[in-house]
């Protein structure tokens, strides 16, 4: 992507630009990046992306590549990535899929290019890599499961590193501009009529978290004693809705069939336990993060019910039963089979 630098007027822009003449790639990564940000080292290396690279700096003085796109947008991170996706509109008409990873996430060029090839392979709408054992995390679901499995169903993909494709990021572009820091990734999976396969954790491709949650909320525009979870309750206040934990549901397995049972998913989670001598978490919280996301898996329901951009329940139908069962599988649209990268020809079959 040829390099300009554009500076827009902070996060309430409003005249559209034109991004310069891109590679033709289909695979895009943005970053909200600071002086600190790990960035460089996702293009480093042999080999070639399979992505274009965009730098929205809050910080100036924000290093960036030869080749990629960079843009100055101070100030917080959701409000940020509103302003670029109303300057340039056409990225989400330019892009299949669309990254949005935070600048401290330590991950390699080849692992995000095998993390959009999964992507592509499997239909996805919205998914994130799994964090390795030795990451910062909120959602102990997040962490890598093993070696069991390729990806996992979710209901929630966390803000810190998720790949929208470009029709899911379209629909969920009104929860940005809501003005809210926080909380909206509780809501933009429940944006569609078809939810069920569509959110997911690849564990096939294990990311870094290098830096402890909340390190930058005050660049985000949260004063210095507020909580997170004071946004979180005013988001799903707004929407009329409620979040009861990160459910993985279903899973692929390494040999490429379709896993249903909640039980055997639960039962793989334990294994989170050996991360104890990894974690940089405190034993007490990373256990009790642990063993909420096993109760999780096999009590809590999947809760994808859909809601409007207005917080309204979508009238005219009757909401989806949200118990501890996903829809039959004649009713879910499978993934292609066509695969690309190191798992050719696995694609999944229902077992």
């Amino acid at each position: 992507m040829n390099l300009r630098q554009v500076t827009p007027a902070a996060a309430a822009v409003s005249a559209f630009r034109k991004l310069p003449e891109g590679s033709g790639k289909r695979n895009l990564v943005i970053v909200r990046a600071g002086r600190s940000s790990l960035h460089a080292g996702w293009t480093e290396g042999t080999g070639e992306a399979d992505f274009d690279l965009l730098v929205a700096a809050y910080e100036p003085g924000v290093s960036h590549g030869q080749n990629d796109f960079s843009v100055f947008l101070p100030g917080r991170k959701i409000a940020g990535y509103h302003a670029l996706f109303q300057c340039y509109p056409e990225i989400v008409t330019r892009y299949d899929l669309i990254a949005l990873i935070d600048d401290d996430i330590e991950v390699t060029k080849l692992d995000l290019n095998r993390l959009f090839a999964i992507g592509r392979q499997y239909k996805l709408d919205l998914f994130q890599p799994a964090l390795s054992w030795d990451s910062y995390f909120s959602y102990a679901a997040t962490l890598v499961s093993g070696k069991r499995y390729l990806l996992r169903y979710t209901n929630t993909v966390e803000m810190m590193c998720p790949v929208f494709s470009a029709r899911c990021l379209q629909t969920a572009l009104k929860l940005f501009g809501l003005g809210y820091e926080t909380g909206i990734d509780l809501l933009w999976t429940r944006l569609t009529d078809m939810p069920w396969l569509r959110y997911a954790i690849v564990d096939d491709v294990v990311v870094r978290h290098t830096r402890p949650v909340g390190t930058t909320k005050s660049l985000q525009g949260f004063a210095a004693n507020e909580r997170y979870d004071v946004q979180v309750d005013a988001v799903l206040k707004r929407f009329g809705a409620a979040f009861r934990g990160f459910v993985t549901y279903a899973a692929v397995d390494r040999r490429g069939q379709l896993i249903r049972s909640r039980f055997l998913i639960g039962l793989n989670s334990l294994s989170l336990w050996r991360a104890l001598s990894k974690t940089p978490l405190k034993w007490a919280q990373f256990m009790r993060r642990s063993t909420d996301y096993t109760r999780h898996c096999w009590l809590r329901p999947v809760n994808l019910q859909r809601i409007d951009v207005d917080g309204v329940v979508k009238s005219g139908r009757q909401p989806q039963k949200v118990g501890r069962r996903m829809p039959p599988p004649g009713s879910i649209e499978r993934p292609s089979t066509r695969s690309s990268g190191k798992s050719q020809g696995t694609g999944f079959t229902s077992s």
